[in-house]
């Protein structure tokens, strides 16, 4: 008979419910342990004070305001000398470098690495251990299931040593208020196979950058069966009335601006890609087109009018890469040009299809600002006013002409073209021309459409 093997008792301090769930998970994954979870230091001093043994690890998410902190790490130095102690930081107070200094058993850990460096690290200290958890299944909280939004995996509830009954099938949503009936039975736990628990603590990772930034975050879990469209919402979340993109999805981003930019450079030939876009209409996908056209067309134009510096071509490169970006989960949206066209179709969308829609510039805008630090000062503008319109009858802020900058004219314009160019069944460069001549006639626009007639008689096979 197999003697049981003792579990590590273990210590979480955190003030967020969230970072407890993401550590305890973790660790019950990783190991045979037991994980207590606290939200104070005044609470954790009181726990180690009545406690016999000591925890294995405690892991502590620091926070350089938080009541009583002196009191809780003196203690640590004092009394868990044999303890190995995870500090999680992402800034530390320079008085707050003197007191976590100089102790072998403390790591200070950044927050933004987590849960893999906190995996490495009991990876380190236990794999060599019978404390090392290889068994088939693991064990997932229910509270933190709550927070964990399409984990599309079958879900099982243990109901003896060695019997795994089936839950939740992976093609069922695990709706809250059916996991939580469980917990009401007196089960606070469900399982996961071992590889799903895996899986979860890789996608978590990709992104606890938002996690960290944001309040109520779930994180949004979505396996390679999933449909184009809900891959980008693991990319691309919305909460808290903000966008944000995680950081494998931020550097592709940046690679395919960096390709796109040296294509620019070499300067290709205009007639060449709408010659290749009328043969591939069907074959790629209408973001993808609309990207690439408006680039090429708004740095043509930008060269005729010789506004030629480094710093406006790669504007115009991230403009028109991002300006779209949180729509690409919603390609029917995405086809939508102006305000007039989205009034008509307007009843047939959900309301939050109408926010995404309506929201989108500032959404852009936001993420150039906040993700894309390497793109030249005000790209952002050129993604806000993409739909203004010179007669003010555009959004999100109606601009009059007189309010929109030479280059986000620009924009506009070749913005236009390529919504011109992509949906209509026999688009030519003079139709566009005669269509435009009414609606741009401004300052700043006309320029734009004599540069675009200028580049026509260049380009005969326009």
């Amino acid at each position: 008979m197999n003697t049981p093997i003792r579990k590590l008792p273990f210590l979480v301090v955190s003030s967020s419910p969230y970072m407890r769930g993401i550590l305890k998970f973790v660790l019950e994954t990783l190991l045979h342990t037991d994980v207590s979870e606290l939200e104070s230091e005044e609470k954790a001093l009181l726990f180690l004070k009545n406690l016999d043994p000591v925890p294995s690890m405690i892991v502590y998410d620091y926070t350089p305001d938080a009541y009583l902190i002196e009191d809780f790490i003196i203690y640590l130095k004092e009394h868990s000398k044999k303890v190995r102690i995870v500090i999680l930081v992402d800034e530390v107070r320079a008085e707050g470098k003197d007191l976590l200094k100089d102790q072998r058993n403390m790591l200070l850990m950044d927050k933004s690495h987590l849960p893999s460096a906190l995996v490495e690290e009991a990876k380190k200290i236990f794999g060599e251990s019978p404390f090392m958890n290889e068994e088939q299944f693991s064990r997932i909280d229910i509270d933190f299931l709550s927070i964990l939004d399409g984990i599309n995996k079958n879900l099982f509830l243990k109901l003896g040593q060695d019997n795994f009954v089936k839950l939740f099938h992976e093609d069922d949503t695990t709706d809250v208020l059916d996991m939580q009936k469980y917990k009401t039975k007196g089960f606070h736990y469900l399982y996961l196979k071992r590889e799903t628990s895996d899986w979860v603590i890789s996608q978590i990772q990709n992104q606890i950058e938002i996690f960290l930034k944001s309040n109520n975050f779930r994180f949004v879990l979505r396996g390679p069966s999933d449909t184009p469209e809900k891959r980008f919402e693991q990319k691309i979340l919305r909460f808290d009335d903000e966008v944000h993109i995680d950081k494998e999805f931020k550097d592709s981003v940046e690679k395919a601006i960096d390709k796109i930019k040296l294509i620019v450079e070499k300067e290709p030939k205009v007639d060449q890609l709408l010659s290749i876009l009328r043969e591939k209409k069907d074959d790629l996908s209408f973001f993808n087109q609309k990207m690439r056209l408006t680039c090429l067309i708004s740095c043509v134009l930008a060269k005729e009018l010789e506004w030629i510096s480094k710093v406006t071509m790669d504007k115009l490169v991230y403009a028109s890469v991002l300006s779209d970006m949180t729509l690409a989960m919603k390609p029917e949206l995405l086809r939508i040009k102006t305000l007039d066209e989205f009034e008509k179709v307007k009843s047939s969308l959900t309301e939050e299809d109408q926010n995404i829609f309506l929201s989108h510039p500032k959404d852009a805008s936001n993420l150039i600002k906040r993700y894309f630090t390497t793109a030249p000062p005000d790209t952002d503008a050129l993604a806000y006013q993409q739909h203004e319109s010179p007669d003010g009858g555009g959004f999100p802020l109606g601009l009059r002409a007189d309010k929109i900058s030479p280059l986000s004219a620009l924009f506009i314009v070749a913005t236009d073209f390529s919504y011109y160019f992509l949906l209509d069944e026999e688009p030519t460069v003079d139709e566009f021309i005669l269509r435009s001549s009414i609606r741009y006639d401004f300052v700043n626009f006309r320029k734009v459409l004599k540069s675009l007639e200028k580049i026509k008689k260049i380009k005969s096979n326009l």
